[in-house]
């Protein structure tokens, strides 16, 4: 029966999310960056031919990783449009000028890619819902599930033909794959995880970081496992039958297992991401580092053409986020916004967004502590807080798309949040109805003896 409910509410959650992104696909405002990934749509391709020109090392190989270029193409042709798009759009010229020479994209291409990260946008909130309802409970996964659905940053992202929806997808999908490997650790489930942080560094370069930091973890559990660690592991183990045995030697294999499986996962994410990019296999290190040291120069140089959104520091960058997420951008507000819209009521509601997802955040940092470093709970934490930590410390200009992976992290702590305050709510009902309802009188047996006449019987 739970099962049955959570799949309904999956399906759902998934519904809602589409039909919400689909419906902002016509009123989303061009961006000039959608013409450039419209663009490479023919990279996907270009793969029959990983040798040929398109590869060389040039700027338009370093500029972006392909991974959204593929999806790009994938989308045009399943929507029955092809790969020969649109010119490439040159930022050293108006629109007018760029328009003149063919370089805007169709309107039906256009709207063919804005789709297809629309469909990349709803799987990204369903697993929200999945990882929020497996680390608190289906309220909480409807929670999480809610603020990213509706939320304007997300909703306009996945209304957008670029790469930020499908960061996100993969970040949070390794965040699953995290979570499956910690219930049940097998090399399938950790094959799984490092091809998804494969798949993001194809998208954006930073989830590599995410996999250095869970072979970090990994590497913790190889060397606890080497020698029991708690006093729960040395203490001896009574069977069903049998005398009192020693400590269970499979609480340390399985804990070095898992660690070697996590090891294994950077290893497994940079294959991919050279199998996946055709400009890196005439030489993998040294273009790797070509690819990393460009996109440093490009954030730099973000920071300094736009003055006005530079960031200077990594305090600014946190307050930055905390502007967009809590003050320009919220769920509350949005919905606040469409009651005012709708009903015609002034109704101007806090941004809680980020008031929900700090104490869940401090609740799962809590979880994983106690439950230990090979626990669900301490390798999302770890997932999802460095890919945060990451853009934090990475981020040079303040532009919106920067803020999609957090915005779904913020999602994931406030459904935790919510989901544990329920549970907590929960507890006191019942507390309260224990104590509010009247205590049982038992009857006293009266102590006098009670004297039963015999039968009388008849005489015949």
């Amino acid at each position: 029966m739970a099962r049955r409910r959570d799949l309904w509410m999956a399906v759902g959650v998934l519904t809602v999310s589409l039909w919400i992104n689909l419906g902002r696909v016509h009123s989303t405002e061009f961006h000039r960056d959608e013409a450039r990934w419209v663009h490479r749509a023919y990279y996907l391709r270009e793969l029959l031919d990983p040798f040929g020109p398109t590869w060389d090392d040039k700027l338009l190989s370093r500029g972006q990783p392909p991974l959204g270029s593929y999806l790009m193409g994938v989308g045009l042709v399943l929507q029955g449009r092809d790969l020969d798009t649109n010119g490439l759009w040159s930022f050293f010229h108006d629109p007018e000028w760029n328009e003149r020479r063919g370089r805007m994209p169709e309107p039906a291409d256009l709207r063919a890619a804005r789709r297809t990260n629309a469909v990349v946008g709803a799987f990204s909130v369903l697993l929200v819902f999945l990882i929020a309802r497996r680390l608190s409970n289906p309220v909480g996964g409807v929670a999480a599930a809610l603020v990213a659905a509706f939320h304007p940053t997300h909703v306009y992202l996945s209304s957008l033909a670029g790469s930020d929806a499908l960061l996100g997808l993969c970040v949070v999908g390794a965040a699953w794959a995290a979570i499956r490997l910690a219930d049940r650790p097998s090399w399938g489930r950790a094959l799984v995880l490092g091809v998804a942080l494969g798949l993001g560094t194809a998208t954006k370069l930073s989830p590599i970081l995410v996999a250095l930091a869970l072979a970090g973890v990994g590497a913790v559990l190889v060397l606890g496992g080497i020698v029991p660690r708690s006093v729960a592991d040395r203490r001896p183990v009574r069977w069903a039958t049998g005398p009192r045995m020693p400590a269970a030697p499979w609480r340390f294999r399985l804990r070095r297992e898992l660690g070697w499986m996590l090891l294994s996962v950077p290893v497994v994410a940079g294959i991919v991401f050279v199998v996946s990019y055709p400009y890196l296999w005439t030489d993998p290190i040294g273009h790797t580092v070509n690819l990393f040291s460009f996109r440093a120069e490009e954030m730099e140089s973000q920071g300094e053409i736009w003055s006005e959104l530079g960031v200077e520091s990594r305090r600014e960058a946190v307050e930055r986020v905390g502007i967009w997420l809590g003050e320009r951008r919220s769920t509350a507000r949005w919905f606040g916004d469409q009651i005012r819209v709708r009903i015609g009521v002034a109704l101007v509601p806090p941004s809680v967004d980020l008031i929900l997802a700090m104490p869940g955040a401090i609740l799962l940092v809590g979880a994983a502590v106690r439950r230990g470093p090979r626990s669900a709970q301490a390798l999302v934490a770890v997932a999802l807080g460095c890919q945060v930590a990451t853009i934090v410390a990475a981020m040079r200009a303040d532009f919106e798309r920067y803020q999609q992976p957090i915005l779904l992290a913020v999602a994931v702590c406030a459904g935790v949040f919510v989901g544990q305050g329920w549970v907590a709510a929960r507890a006191l009902e019942a507390r309260w109805k224990m104590r509010a309802r009247p205590a049982r009188t038992t009857a006293v047996a009266d102590p006098t003896p009670v004297t039963v006449p015999a039968p009388v019987v008849a005489r015949q």
